[in-house]
């Protein structure tokens, strides 16, 4: 059983229930509309003892910072993934085949994942006038780290297709020749 992304609870089984699951862990933790983050900031807030925002500010950033390291671990793998595909490709005979297509497919979603897993770095900092309203600064991160989380998600399924397409690319080449 999974949560559908409105909060409720979906039925067990099913393509439908596989993509609401699928949605869920796309967006766990990633607060839509202001509200969800005005009141996601609040929940922080409560975790002091007094009111600081110093702490949401560290607390936001450090989220970014636990992004950032995922996003380039993430860029060494799309790399090896790369790294392998070309390889694996240049060793290939020069005729097209389903094998061939699947690896070079392979290079291709790979670059696509580290494309997105880019936007995932880009370095973000807060000016002078984002800190004097902390409450726009904050919901401002909270949309920052929502996007960086989504495009991280996403470039992970891809990179994952990236490997599998890898494998039955070689697989598929070994059986034919």
């Amino acid at each position: 059983m999974g949560f559908t992304a409105s909060g409720g609870e979906e039925q067990a089984g099913g393509p439908v229930a596989a993509f609401g699951n699928l949605f869920s862990w796309l967006f766990e933790g990633v607060y839509r509309g202001d509200e969800d983050g005005a009141r996601h900031l609040e929940a922080i807030r409560a975790l002091q003892p007094q009111r600081d925002d110093a702490f949401e500010h560290a607390y936001l950033y450090s989220c970014l910072s636990v992004l950032d390291t995922k996003a380039q671990a993430l860029l060494s793998y799309d790399g090896i993934l790369m790294a392998a595909s070309s390889i694996t490709l240049s060793m290939f005979s020069r005729d097209i085949t389903a094998g061939s297509v699947l690896v070079f497919s392979s290079l291709a979603v790979s670059g696509i994942s580290s494309a997105l897993c880019l936007s995932v770095v880009w370095v973000h900092w807060t000016d002078t006038g984002e800190l004097e309203n902390s409450d726009d600064l904050f919901l401002k991160l909270l949309h920052v780290r929502n996007r960086r989380t989504l495009s991280y998600r996403i470039s992970w399924i891809i990179a994952q297709l990236a490997a599998i397409l890898l494998l039955f690319g070689v697989v598929l080449e070994r059986r034919v020749a």
